[in-house]
């Protein structure tokens, strides 16, 4: 079975103490030499146990005897981070007082520190005072309408602003809904040939909340997916999926909603008068997937494609095909492609009865490409 595209450029230690309270030794077996100074270990549990618009209370676990201050560092996201308050040893909490924004998303983590040494980060904890709508999708979608739906995880809005954005472009308003709405039905013209993503926020009258997840959907038979980089492969039990490393598609490129059919490789051979594929034990249904093909016979196939309709087509790369199963910039790092339950977006060993199945059954990934998990095995351009 192949994916064929078409691109726009295609494409333990555990330590007892023998009390409660900490204790600074100093006979260590060496005549009452103190211990090296070694970097003390990471405090850990940390938490958020309240925050609003002034201030935000913070706990952890002391899990050092020798530390001599705690730094208590803050991000806006959770990769970059400063020290907004250092506070005494044996310390395990405290009130931070600050302005913080209902629309940001605000990241805490401590580190635990000697006269010239610090331990590793906590734990990162974090937390939004008027947090995003979640879980967005896209019901449905036709030439003059499409249907979104979410989960409301606030109680504070008053509105909910919805945006759109056409072929990866800038996301603008393209409608609003009430206060604890959780579905909406938008009317519009919606073209075909192109690639429509939506996301929403929650609105008061004086701020809004971050954005959703965004949810991307086209009525053709193409999916723009875009440019990016992404972390390609993971650390599982197949060790050709490692290392993990990132990759970057600096160019952007389309691929196929569906996986190729039996119909439409069918026309291929009859046009170019070639041997139709042996029949699986299944038999053949014109809305599956094609099955039992070789890599030149992909290979020809989009070639014939590329001829008969004056585009470019070609297989996907396999960083392209990832990227692309991965929901591309709108990926929420599902485990499969579309979900984290593989039965919701894929036809497997547990659920096909051993056969494949019509292509587009299972629900779609944040791309709106279908059965890139499950069904049938598919092609790319580079070697394996």
């Amino acid at each position: 079975m192949t994916k064929y595209i078409f691109a726009v450029s295609f494409f333990v230690s555990i330590v007892i103490f023998a009390g409660c309270e900490k204790s600074n030794p100093t006979d260590n077996g060496n005549g009452g030499t103190p211990p090296a100074d070694v970097a003390p270990e990471a405090p850990s549990n940390m938490r958020i146990l309240s925050m609003d618009e002034s201030s935000v209370l913070l706990s952890w676990k002391d899990n050092s005897a020798t530390e001599t201050e705690f730094d208590i560092e803050q991000g806006i996201d959770s990769l970059n981070f400063s020290i907004v308050k250092s506070v005494a040893a044996n310390v395990d909490s405290v009130t931070i007082s600050s302005v913080f924004s209902v629309s940001q998303t605000y990241y805490f983590r401590v580190k635990a520190k000697t006269a010239t040494k610090t331990s590793t980060s906590s734990n990162i904890v974090s937390r939004c005072l008027f947090p995003a709508p979640t879980n967005l999708q896209i019901l449905a979608m036709t030439p003059s309408g499409v249907s979104l739906t979410w989960n409301d995880a606030s109680a504070t809005e008053s509105s909910f602003d919805i945006e759109q954005s056409v072929d990866n472009g800038v996301f603008t308003v393209a409608g609003s809904a009430p206060a604890n709405a959780t579905a909406i039905a938008l009317t519009g013209t919606f073209d075909s040939s192109a690639t429509y993503a939506f996301r929403i926020c929650g609105r008061t009258a004086t701020s809004k909340s971050v954005y959703s997840n965004a949810a991307s959907c086209s009525m053709g038979d193409w999916i723009l997916v875009g440019s990016g980089s992404f972390q390609m492969g993971r650390n599982g039990e197949f060790r050709d999926e490692q290392p993990i490393h990132t990759v970057t598609l600096s160019k952007s490129y389309s691929i196929g909603k569906y996986e190729v059919t039996v119909k439409q490789f069918r026309e291929f051979t009859s046009a170019e008068n070639r041997t139709f594929p042996p029949t699986p034990s299944w038999g053949w249904n014109d809305d599956d997937p094609i099955v039992n093909i070789s890599w030149n016979d992909a290979r020809d196939y989009c070639q014939w494609l590329s001829d008969t309709l004056k585009k470019v087509f070609r297989l996907p790369t396999e960083a392209e095909w990832e990227f692309a199963a991965r929901g591309g910039k709108y990926s929420q790092g599902y485990i499969y492609s579309g979900s984290n339950s593989l039965s919701d977006v894929a036809w497997c060993f547990a659920n096909a009865s051993s056969c494949t199945h019509t292509v587009g059954t299972k629900r779609p990934n944040e791309l709106g490409i279908y059965d890139m998990s499950g069904n049938a095995w598919e092609w790319c351009a580079d070697w394996y």
